[in-house]
């Protein structure tokens, strides 16, 4: 539609102007044209009406140089509010900027206060796997998940395994065993590439939470590396009915950052030589 309007401005611009050239070339055959068909009047009369057509030669004239400045006023008006959009535009990103930094600097602060918490309340305890239970419990709070996990890299038959080593609300008897190998499930590829997934779709069965009301399925997943310089310590999977957002990823993966010394030392001697 606007290039359909642009096309009309130039054919009526370009028509306009050759109205104003016919326009001029009118009037100068004007007097000449009147003697000529009215028979009435000689060429040596027409000077006698000088002063009328000069009297119509001027106003035609105002006429002509009012639309041109009509024209001129327009396309400026236009191109002023093409800047003033324009300004607009950059002060509107200019203000989501601002305000994203500032959500984002908030966003830091919060994180930054619940790490201070949580580096607190597992200082108080020296028993590694309590306090891998009892950082998956606040994680669990902080970030309404139903169900969390940690499990320590360790090695099985001369293979790259996980082991369940702390869970929160996890369905399974203490005396069995979980264990993937590098690659094999969602927790065994984040062992693999080292990377975090958020999973906004897990597959149908994958997670089961029991309670009183009955048995659901989480929709929402993370699954974190946990890591002490280039090494893999582990894998954390926390499961919610609700999205994680990108400041939750960031929380969840600086928390387990605070246990990655103590998850060094609880790491099998095996672990340690490969």
């Amino acid at each position: 539609m606007k290039a359909l309007y642009r096309n009309l401005a130039l054919i009526t611009s370009l028509l306009f102007t050759l109205s104003i050239i016919g326009l001029a070339y009118y009037l100068f055959i004007f007097p000449e044209r009147i003697a000529n068909v009215t028979h009435l009047i000689s060429l040596d009369e027409v000077s006698e009406m000088k002063p009328i057509l000069n009297e119509l030669y001027l106003f035609a004239g105002v006429s002509v140089l009012l639309g041109f400045l009509a024209i001129l006023l327009h396309l400026f008006n236009k191109s002023s509010d093409n800047d003033n959009n324009v300004v607009y535009i950059e002060k509107f990103k200019e203000k989501k900027e601002n305000k994203k930094n500032e959500q984002s600097q908030d966003d830091d602060s919060n994180i930054d206060d619940d790490l201070k918490e949580i580096n607190a309340t597992l200082k108080k305890i020296s028993d590694v796997k309590a306090k891998a239970e009892k950082l998956l419990s606040h994680l669990a709070d902080e970030l309404e998940a139903s169900q969390a996990a940690i499990y320590l890299a360790d090695k099985l038959d001369g293979k790259n395994v996980i082991k369940l080593f702390a869970a929160y609300a996890f369905v399974l008897p203490e005396s069995q065993t979980v264990s993937y190998e590098f690659g094999e499930g969602l927790a065994g590829q984040v062992a693999k590439e080292q990377k975090l997934i958020n999973i906004t779709d897990i597959p149908k069965g994958y997670i089961k939470i029991l309670s009183g009301l009955g048995e659901s399925n989480p929709a929402h997943l993370i699954l974190c590396p946990i890591m002490k310089d280039d090494k893999l310590l582990g894998v954390a999977e926390i499961a919610s009915f609700k999205a994680f957002n990108n400041t939750q990823e960031v929380l969840v993966e600086r928390s387990l950052a605070l246990l990655a010394n103590d998850l060094d030392k609880a790491k099998p001697k095996e672990t340690e030589e490969k």
